[in-house]
């Protein structure tokens, strides 16, 4: 049999796939090349016999190769026979398995009869726990249930008794512990009985109802109500109304207070003497004794949940609200300030002695409070209780009174409960502060007359005293009206002090200033800005070409107050304007501006600018005219001319007192230095254009005079100072800028050219802004005999700028006086326009008409 198996495996083509033969050597790896999937018969004879001389082996390789065939067949005959044990082995186990598998599925079955067993005897047992649990539950509810149904029963029988015996205290214990067992009870009301019980406790608690109300109404309104002192009875009888309906409670709290108010309404009521204004204090008395009196005798007879003191307050505020407003409306004529404020005064300081006593006090609030009763009112005279006023000018912490509008907490019900009346009368205190206002400002007007303008010391302000009185005024008004009423009503006030800001800076400040013959115009209310601007500079114009506006020492010093006044003006209106912009709504803010009284006051800074510029100008006029009478036809320069010195000691002599009297308004210092220099240096060039007739040397002499002067300017904000100190950049600057223009006319003068367009092209690069005007004083300064074809030269010139696109060549005409030389002696003045010839009033008239500023 083993023959006939070895012989069908030698049949057999075992050829694996490579994923199998992969497997296998990994499972039995071997280096034997037999076991080589790849193994090639021809290649390992091959290499068994290289050569040959190796033949010679061959039996010994056959004979190795039977002996490996014979090991090999045994090999698998040993594999061939345990292949078949294994088979008989395998089906040994199977039958084996099966019979326990069934064995484990009998237990199986016989574990699961015994449970339903056990199941079945626990359901017997606990269907009797089950029972009684359910029995003692029921039992236990019916208990109860009785329990209930007898307290209830004994309860509405002993609330009959005490009703008719009026013991209140124990119906107050007994109607609560009833109520809530009738709670309990709530589900079994469908029961006849219960039903029946809870009817006669709702009858009994009406009956209690009307017998209260009947007790508290014999009380206060009996034979003997004016000798009445609270009982035992009454108060125990008030824990029995917090049991019964709220209506109850509001009736007899409604009625103590009208009890309590009854007096006071028909003693201070519309018609009445003492119910005017000016008496007020009347009431605020007979309040506050009432309310002593009441916190004495009946308060203790209420719970303290009930608040009664804080409702006869605010019923007592209402009340005096409405027989005020009804008082004012039959004597509206009879309203005047100082009544109406004294009036608010003492109202508003009762209102916050109120908020402050009853704190936590609110309209529907039940919570219980203490029944400690503090008395504020026996303390009155010590703890006035006035309201903290508001300074409209500085911020201060802690706005609004506790639970105010400024507070965290709710707003208290005594807030404005009887200053409200008074807003409808704000118009009276606007009116008032009107009038008050006007008769200020002519005060403050007649004052500055006589007002003497003295020396000042380093740290002395000169800001006149009226200044600072009006907006303490201002803000004075300001606190009084905001305690008057709500900032809605702002809108009148504003413009109040609108039209008296204007009325001070036309009335007070501008007619402070000195009279030059300018002062009298009038400014406009709507002026703007720019044309004042323009009217500012005609005006100083004016003074240059006609009267002088030198100032003595005490109208220097008064100029200078009024600057550093409007100043102080300017910058305290800003601060009003933030305040009423803070203190009105949302909805008025945006109206609110004082944009143009602070423009007023702008004007009148430039109009003090201007007179001091004009002032120190008259000064030092003297010293620039005199360059028209140096004779500038020089053989050699020499040192620094007359004029430049007398400008200096002229400076000298004026700027340091302006410094002093500005010392707290740098700002506007550096801006009259500023307009100053500007004024000179301009001046300056226009006196270099008249020096004539010149030559070299003379041009030169002038350019060491520039240098002379420009060192004089720069050290004009500090000249004559013990301060030492840098100029500001700005100023250094613009003096420059200004020093430089009449050096480079020097330049174009002191020039030597060959024609007349050379002396035209270096003009216009030195000075490519400068007019025809200019170049003609240049010309003239040169002394050139053919003036209009050098003129007509420029125009060229100037129009072939303007006009890319066209071409004017300037042709190359030679000239004897194109170098400079000794002109004649005779040189041709300027012509005089119509204007000129025109008088200084009548100038700013015709300026003023063109501006429409007047008509």
């Amino acid at each position: 049999m083993e023959s006939q198996n070895l012989t069908e495996v030698e049949k057999l083509n075992l050829d694996f796939p490579p994923e199998v033969v992969k497997a296998i050597q990994e499972i039995l790896p071997s280096d034997d090349p037999f076991d080589a999937a790849d193994f090639n018969a021809v290649e390992y004879i091959n290499a068994r016999f290289p050569a040959e001389q190796s033949l010679h082996h061959i039996d010994d390789v056959l004979e190795e190769m039977r002996l490996k065939i014979t090991d090999t067949d045994d090999q698998i005959r040993s594999v061939v026979r345990s292949l078949t044990n294994v088979d008989q082995d395998g089906r040994a186990s199977l039958l084996h398995a099966q019979e326990a598998i069934g064995e484990l599925y009998s237990r199986f079955q016989d574990i699961k009869e015994r449970a339903s067993e056990s199941e079945l005897r626990v359901k017997e047992i606990t269907r009797d726990i089950k029972q009684l649990d359910t029995a003692k539950r029921n039992l236990t509810t019916s208990i109860t249930t009785l329990n209930h149904l007898q307290m209830l029963v004994e309860g509405v029988q002993k609330l009959q008794a005490l009703k008719v015996r009026r013991e209140y205290g124990e119906i107050a214990t007994l109607l609560q512990g009833v109520m809530n067992v009738l709670e309990h009870l709530q589900r079994y009301r469908h029961i006849p009985q219960v039903a029946q019980l809870a009817r006669e406790v709702d009858e009994i608690r009406g009956e209690l109802e009307k017998q209260i109300l009947e007790d508290f109404h014999r009380a206060f309104h009996g034979p003997n109500a004016r000798r009445f002192a609270p009982t035992r009875e009454l108060a125990e009888a008030c824990l029995v109304v917090s049991e019964l309906d709220p209506k109850v409670k509001r009736t007899i709290i409604e009625d103590v207070i009208k009890t309590q108010l009854a007096e006071y309404e028909v003693l201070y009521a519309g018609g009445e003497t003492d119910a005017w204004l000016a008496k007020v204090e009347l009431r605020r008395r007979w309040f506050l004794k009432a309310a002593v009196e009441f916190e004495k005798s009946l308060a203790a007879m209420f719970p303290p949940s009930w608040q009664v003191p804080a409702r006869l307050a605010l019923s007592f505020c209402e009340v005096t609200r409405g027989q005020l407003t009804r008082t004012m409306e039959l004597r509206t004529h009879d309203i005047d300030v100082a009544t109406l404020l004294h009036a608010h005064k003492v109202m508003s300081d009762l209102e916050s002695l109120l908020v402050r006593k009853y704190a936590a006090f609110q309209l529907h609030d039940r919570t219980p409070r203490s029944s400690t009763s503090t008395n504020p009112f026996l303390q009155q005279d010590e703890h006035p209780g006035k309201l903290e006023l508001t300074n409209p000018f500085t911020e201060q912490e802690g706005k609004g009174e506790e639970g105010g509008p400024g507070g965290e907490g709710p707003v208290s019900p005594f807030q404005g409960a009887i200053c409200r009346c008074f807003q409808p009368y704000l118009r009276v205190y606007v009116e008032s502060v009107d009038k008050r206002l006007s008769d200020q400002i002519e005060k403050f007007a007649v004052d500055m007359k006589s007002y003497k303008f003295e020396h000042i010391d380093a740290e002395e302000s000169n800001v006149v005293p009226c200044c600072g009185e009006l907006f303490t005024i201002y803000k004075t008004v300001l606190v009084e009206f905001l305690r008057l009423g709500p900032g809605e009503s702002l809108a009148g006030l504003v413009e109040v002090m609108q039209n008296h800001l204007r009325e001070f800076c036309s009335r007070v400040l501008r007619a402070a200033l000195p009279r030059l013959g300018t002062n009298n115009i009038p400014i406009p209310k709507d002026i703007n800005m720019k044309e004042l601007t323009a009217v500012l500079a005609q005006v100083q114009t004016l003074w240059r070409e006609g009267d002088s506006g030198r100032l003595g020492e005490e109208e220097v010093r008064r100029v200078c107050s009024v600057l550093v006044s409007a100043e102080y003006c300017d910058e305290m209106t800003g601060r009003l304007e933030a305040k009423l912009k803070e203190r009105s709504p949302q909805s008025l803010a945006p109206a609110i501006s004082l944009t143009q009284e602070q423009d007023l006051f702008h004007a009148v800074l430039a109009q003090c600018i201007a007179l001091l510029v004009a002032h120190v100008e008259s000064q030092c006029d003297p010293a620039l005219a005199s360059m028209t009478k140096i004779q500038w036809v020089l053989d050699q320069t020499g040192d620094t001319s007359p004029y430049v010195t007398a400008l200096a000691h002229h400076l000298a002599a004026s700027v340091p007192l302006i410094r002093h009297n500005l010392h707290t308004s740098r700002k506007y210092f550096t801006r009259f230095c500023d307009k100053l220099a500007a004024a000179i240096l301009n001046k300056f060039v226009q006196q270099v254009y008249k020096c004539r007739p010149i030559n070299s040397v003379g041009c030169e002499q002038l350019l060491l005079d520039c240098h002379a002067l420009k060192a004089v300017m720069l050290q004009l904000p500090v000249v004559a100072s013990q301060v030492r100190r840098d100029p500001p950049q700005t100023y250094t600057r613009m003096v420059a800028r200004g020093m430089a223009r009449a050096e480079l006319v020097l330049q174009v003068v002191m020039g030597e050219y060959a024609t007349h367009g050379d002396l035209v092209e270096k003009f216009h690069r030195l000075l490519p802004d400068a007019t025809i005007a200019d170049f003609q004083k240049v010309v003239e300064m040169r002394g050139v005999k053919d003036r209009a074809s050098v003129l007509e030269l420029y125009r060229q010139r100037t129009s072939a700028l303007d006009s890319p696109h066209r071409h004017h060549p300037i042709p190359s005409q030679p000239s004897a006086a194109a170098t400079p030389s000794t002109p004649p002696a005779t040189t041709t003045g300027s012509s005089t326009s119509p204007e000129h010839e025109m008088s200084k009033i009548a100038r700013l008239e015709r300026m003023l008409k063109s501006r429409r500023l007047i008509s």
